[in-house]
């Protein structure tokens, strides 16, 4: 909670910045009114993730079982901005929403079925939806500073497993009532610099309430837990609307999008 502590209190600061080392509205340099869509890869990291047999017996109607496993995904993703028509002093405010959508192919070691060990894959979906309120402010001709504050939900959508039973042979299970949905508090904190006329490089601090998978109490399905990370972009700006950029969130699950800004 220390983290997420030092987020919140920094977006309070920012919110009541107003001094003459801020640029004044009209030298803003960062626009905060814009959509993305982009190209994602990320992983799913299990971080030992294990959800256990409702029953102890082996039944893949069960649904919830197995060990599973790391695995790349590509996905797609949006992103919305919007700069709200009022200020406090130098500091300025925003809205922004984002979803993205990732497909992975996840290994899995299965306990038991009849009395065999299996191994095989599943098809898994990653979902995130973000809303969060933001404040900005120019810290020099070139500098920005931004906070943003809401919810983020995360969801992880298991399909069906197919597996090879070690004594030979295919069988299928339905891992649906294993997949798991949670809903948390995300904070951001971030810089932005324009370091020529037209390249923009970014870095931020992210608390995400839902950045580390993990099983539920009773094992059955999954859950997650908080995680800080970092991250770091760059964006080269064809023209006042038109960017392109890419962006990295470091750590397990790491995340890269490459993403179209059209700002207006």
């Amino acid at each position: 909670m220390r983290a997420l502590d030092k987020i919140m209190m920094t977006t309070a600061l920012c919110a009541v910045i107003s001094g003459p080392t801020l640029a004044t509205d009209e030298e803003k340099t960062f626009n905060y009114s814009y959509i993305e869509g982009a190209f994602v890869h990320d992983n799913f990291n299990a971080n030992g993730l294990r959800l256990t047999d409702r029953d102890g017996v082996g039944d893949t109607s069960d649904d919830n079982f197995g060990t599973f496993y790391d695995a790349t995904g590509n996905g797609g993703a949006a992103r919305v901005s919007l700069t709200l028509p009022f200020a406090i002093g130098n500091a300025g405010f925003h809205i922004v929403s984002d979803y993205l959508q990732t497909s992975h192919n996840v290994a899995v070691d299965v306990t038991s079925v009849g009395g065999l060990t299996a191994a095989g894959i599943v098809a898994t979906k990653q979902k995130e939806w973000r809303a969060a309120f933001g404040v900005h402010a120019d810290i020099g001709k070139n500098v920005g500073l931004f906070a943003e504050l809401g919810l983020v939900n995360n969801k992880v959508d298991f399909s069906v497993a197919t597996l090879d039973l070690g004594g030979g042979g295919i069988a299928e299970a339905a891992l649906g009532a294993a997949s798991g949905s949670s809903t948390a508090l995300d904070g951001k904190l971030g810089l932005r610099a324009m370091v020529t006329e037209h390249l923009e490089l970014t870095g931020f601090a992210r608390y995400h309430g839902n950045g580390r998978l993990t099983s539920s109490a009773d094992g059955l399905s999954v859950a997650f837990t908080a995680k800080v990370r970092a991250g770091a972009g760059a964006y080269y700006h064809f023209s006042k609307r038109l960017s392109l950029g890419l962006d990295y969130e470091f750590g397990k699950p790491g995340r890269a999008r490459l993403a179209a800004r059209l700002s207006f």
